[in-house]
C-alpha cells in the first residue's frame, strides 16, 4: 500500500505531531510505501521524505481573528504547500493520504481523494474542538482520535463518519538507554518540554516554582512567548532556572533523563502530549493538571493537581519529588510502543 503524510511543519518544528508522523512513517515503512510532504528543510528519512520548501517561518497566527476563517499567515501558507503536492500524490499513485494540517488541507485533500478514489484518514491532532470538528465534517474514510478522551468527545459527532482510537507512542527502549545531559543546574530537576503558547500556561509553573526552593526548573520549547517565559523565569527563580530553545526531538531524550519530575500544566483541551509518556519512560514522576482528559491518559502514573494555584502545584511537585517511580508504571506504557501503533495501523488499513 502507499500511503502519503501531508505535515507542513515536518522538518522546521518538532512538536507532537511532527516526530509522532516521522515514527509512525519508520513502523509502517517495513511494509508500505510511505512518503511525507513537509515544508521544513530538515530531513530525518531520506528515503521517504519530499520537501516542498517554504523559506519564509513568521512568528505563529494562530490567535489572528482571521484563523477562525483559516486565513492567517499559515492556513494560506498551508493552503499553497497543499496544492503544491496535489501533483505528487498524482504521480507516486497514493492510496491512503493523511492530511495533518487541518483547515483548507483536509477539504482539498477530500475533494482529491473524491476525484481520484483514493482513501482519506484524518487524525485528532487539535484536540477537542473546532478544528477536528472540522476535519469531522469532511467526511474521511476513517477519524482517528489520539486520546481516550479525544475519542469520547468525537464518537458522538457526525455519526456517518467511522471514528477509532490510536494513540501516539514512545520507544521505550532507546529512552531507557540514553545518558543523561549534563546540565549546570542544581539538582533535584523538574523538566518542562513545550511549544511556548498561551495554552501551554508555562507560566503557571513558573510561578509555583518560586515555592519549591529545593529544586531547579529546566524548560526546553519553542514559540512567540519565549522572551516573556525566560523574562518571568529569572526574574523569579533566578540561578534555578533556565530556558533552552532549538533542542530537536532526537537531542531531547538526554535531557528527560535528568528530570526528577516532569510537569506540564497544558489547556484541557491538549491532543494528546506525548511528552507525558515519553517523561514516563525516562523514570520521571508526573505532576498534570486535574482533568479528566489526563486521567484517562496517565491513570495512577501522575500527581493531579490544580496547575492555577501556585502553592496547590508547589506542594504537589514536592510530594513528587520525594517519590520514586511506580514499579508498575513501564508496564502501563507498553501500550504505547510504537511497534504496537504500527500494528493497529495496519489493521486500520485493511478496513478502508
Amino acid at each position: 500500500m502507499r500511503i502519503a503524510f501531508l505535515s507542513f511543519y515536518s522538518g522546521e518544528f518538532d512538536r507532537g505531531v511532527e516526530v509522532a508522523t516521522e515514527a509512525l512513517v519508520q513502523e509502517l515503512s517495513s511494509q508500505h510505501k510511505v512518503k511525507i510532504f513537509q515544508a521544513g528543510k530538515r530531513i530525518t528519512h531520506q528515503n521517504n521524505t519530499e520537501v516542498i520548501a517554504n523559506d519564509d517561518w513568521p512568528q505563529d497566527s494562530t490567535h489572528s481573528w482571521l484563523r477562525f476563517f483559516y486565513l492567517d499567515t499559515y492556513s494560506r501558507k498551508i493552503l499553497r504547500f497543499t496544492f503544491r503536492c496535489l501533483p505528487r500524490l498524482v504521480s507516486g499513485k497514493f492510496d491512503v493520504v493523511l492530511p495533518l494540517n487541518g483547515g483548507w488541507q483536509t477539504l482539498i485533500i477530500r475533494l482529491f481523494c473524491l476525484v481520484t478514489y483514493k482513501k482519506l484518514i484524518a487524525q485528532g491532532n487539535a484536540g477537542i474542538g473546532r478544528d477536528d470538528l472540522w476535519q469531522m465534517l469532511m467526511w474521511p474514510d476513517y477519524f482517528v482520535a489520539i486520546s481516550p478522551q479525544g475519542f469520547d468527545w468525537a464518537k458522538p459527532k457526525f455519526p456517518w463518519v467511522r471514528k477509532t482510537f490510536i494513540p501516539h507512542g514512545v520507544y521505550l527502549e532507546r529512552i531507557a538507554k540514553t545518558k543523561p545531559a549534563k546540565i549546570s543546574l542544581a539538582k533535584p530537576i523538574v523538566l518542562c518540554v513545550a511549544a511556548f503558547s498561551p495554552y501551554k500556561h508555562i507560566d503557571h509553573l513558573i510561578n509555583a516554582m518560586q515555592f519549591v526552593p529545593e529544586a531547579s526548573l529546566l524548560v526546553i520549547g519553542r514559540g512567540p512567548l519565549e522572551t516573556k517565559l525566560r523574562e518571568l523565569g529569572n526574574k523569579v527563580l533566578g540561578n534555578r532556572f533556565l530556558l533552552l530553545t532549538n533542542i530537536h526531538h532526537d537531542e531531547l531524550l538526554p535531557y528527560y533523563r535528568v528530570a526528577k519530575v516532569f510537569s506540564l500544566p497544558s489547556a484541557s483541551s491538549e491532543a494528546f502530549g506525548i511528552v507525558y509518556i515519553e517523561a514516563l519512560a525516562a523514570g520521571a514522576n508526573l505532576v498534570v493538571p486535574d482533568d479528566p482528559g489526563r486521567h484517562q491518559l496517565l491513570g495512577s502514573a501522575a500527581w493531579y493537581t490544580d496547575t492555577t494555584n501556585p502553592k496547590t502545584y508547589a506542594k504537589t511537585i514536592q510530594d513528587a519529588l520525594r517519590e520514586t517511580q511506580n514499579s508498575g508504571t513501564q508496564n502501563q506504557l507498553r501500550q504505547y510502543q510504537w511497534e504496537n501503533i504500527g500494528k493497529q495501523y495496519n489493521v486500520l488499513f485493511t478496513k478502508l
